[in-house]
């Protein structure tokens, strides 16, 4: 099996060495080479054509959002992973990164206290972003000059099965390995395979007193091979609509959410709520941008804010966002309680929390992601009475999250990311009838 190669890009040689050491005390990972400042990571991918890239945002000559520019501009779609400094200013260069075609980002250890402690950070946030980006069973690009292989690698394991847009792991726990960041879609997907059936929705056994309507297609019932329209997708029925939207998504989740959110309506009658894995001050950026190219209201999330018609709140990162009633409404908590899934904030709080409080009038949207953190709030989403709608495979950076939910058949639909903004919208316009039926 081929390692995966990779590119080291910083001006930093101290940082650079310690990128250098993270990766290669992994098995399966190679660094082929480094570089100290984008002119040079441009002319060194062209010639080495690295399976991946770990580039540095700030640097002299050119940073690391115009050498991802020029990437793109020539057609090199290698996925590329800044490394970014947890400030506002560091935060919003990482958006800006994630906007020009960057594949993902890791924070820079900062607060560490020793080299083997940074050493020790570094290696638990790069390596499974590496691993989720770049599968290890597929082919690899030869370098220039060089010859091509003698034969090609295996395309039978478990990669070659659940690859993503850019390249998923199996939907699991071994996706759940770290802490997702997020990615930008459709830029990092340097290896694209192609979309498998969807699972028919399974019955899922309620919990509730009061079961919601029956979901989807009978258990066991074909798959339709043409994809309905987008607006009949998410309904069940007349008079069937939800009263609040739960969307979860890891990574490529930030680019992913850009072009969901943007095509919203203004006019959206339900709240939205959102959990992106991501740490402090990254999410607050992250809502700051959204809310530049929304119709809505969108901001990160404080505790006990109101969930309104019209507005989205981000969970803020290193907090869950829970979803609670409070008289007639509903409102925002935000806790410290232990991560799920290696997670804070996780998809799974969020959406239990709101089947809870919601139950049947839960729609949850599960996007992009490296692991299966919202598979078992789908479940409960399901029980509820609620509906879920995934991306599909082709769209995402990695299939793992929603991959996850499609193959437990907890989705009622799985859509490409264009798809998604008007089924949610379509939905939303039904009169609400059986919002809160079915809540525990």
């Amino acid at each position: 099996m081929q390692p995966i190669r990779v590119l080291v890009v910083d001006d930093s040689a101290v940082l650079r060495r310690l990128v250098v050491m993270a990766l290669t005390s992994a098995d399966g990972v190679e660094v082929v080479g480094t570089a100290a400042d984008g002119v040079e990571a441009v002319h060194e991918v062209l010639r080495l054509a690295p399976d991946l890239v770990v580039m540095d945002l700030e640097m002299p000559e050119l940073d690391g959002i115009g050498a991802v520019r020029v990437l793109r501009r020539r057609g090199c779609n290698v996925p590329v992973v800044m490394v970014s400094t947890p400030t506002d200013d560091g935060a919003q260069a990482t958006m800006a990164a994630l906007a020009a075609g960057a594949a993902d980002f890791v924070p820079k250890p900062v607060r560490a206290t020793s080299a083997a402690e940074a050493l020790g950070m570094l290696r638990a946030d790069l390596l499974p972003v590496v691993r989720a980006l770049v599968p290890r069973s597929l082919p690899r690009a030869p370098a220039a000059g060089a010859p091509a292989p003698s034969s090609s690698p295996d395309r039978t394991g478990p990669d070659a099965a659940s690859g993503g847009g850019a390249g998923a792991p199996e939907p699991g726990p071994a996706g759940d390995e770290g802490v997702a960041r997020g990615r930008a879609t459709g830029h990092g997907g340097a290896h694209r395979s192609p979309v498998p059936p969807v699972p028919v929705p399974r019955s899922v056994p309620s919990r509730s007193a009061a079961p919601g309507p029956v979901l989807g297609p009978p258990p066991g019932a074909a798959p339709s091979a043409a994809r309905p329209s987008p607006a009949a997708l998410p309904g069940r029925g007349p008079g069937v609509a939800p009263a609040l939207v739960a969307l979860g998504s890891s990574t490529g989740g930030p680019e992913a959410l850009a072009a969901l959110v943007a095509a919203l309506p203004a006019g959206l009658p339900v709240p939205v709520v959102v959990t992106q894995h991501m740490p402090p001050v990254f999410t607050r950026q992250l809502a700051a941008r959204l809310d530049r190219l929304a119709a809505l209201e969108v901001r990160e999330a404080e505790d006990g804010d109101p969930l309104v018609p019209g507005r989205l709140l981000v969970a803020p990162g290193d907090r869950h966002l829970e979803v609670r009633r409070d008289g007639a409404g509903l409102v925002a908590t935000l806790t410290g309680a232990p991560p799920v899934h290696h997670c804070r904030p996780a998809v799974d709080v969020m959406l239990r929390s709101a089947a809870s409080a919601v139950g049947s009038g839960v729609l949850a949207v599960v996007l992009t992601g490296m692991g299966s953190d919202g598979r078992d709030g789908c479940a409960d989403v399901r029980r509820a009475g609620g509906r879920v709608l995934v991306q599909d495979r082709a769209t995402s950076v990695v299939w793992g999250m929603p991959g996850a939910v499609a193959s437990a058949g907890l989705a009622d639909a799985v859509l490409p990311l264009a798809d998604i903004a008007p089924a949610v919208a379509a939905a939303c316009r039904r009169p609400v009838l059986l919002a809160g039926r079915g809540a525990r």
